[in-house]
């Protein structure tokens, strides 16, 4: 993945590890499981096609669900 996508997804995921419950993204992280083609079945609309998983949504609630594990344990530092 590029660089650049990478500092997206964490800067996103920091802005969310604050004001999102950690019910919310688990949520997300199962909603936006790969299906048994590899793509998401989170993003399935009856007009695209599914992307390859992981979705990007999902990477973003990964690293979010990693920053609220930090923030709990004290070990968080800013990117």
């Amino acid at each position: 993945m590029a660089r650049e996508t990478l500092d997206q997804i964490h800067s996103i995921a920091e802005v969310l590890a604050v004001m999102s419950s950690p019910n919310a993204v688990s949520r997300i992280l199962t909603e936006h499981a790969a299906d048994s083609t590899g793509h998401c079945r989170g993003c399935r609309y009856p007009t695209t096609a599914a992307p390859v998983w992981p979705c990007r949504l999902w990477e973003i609630a990964d690293e979010t669900r990693r920053n609220q594990e930090q923030r709990a344990q004290g070990t968080h530092t800013a990117t």
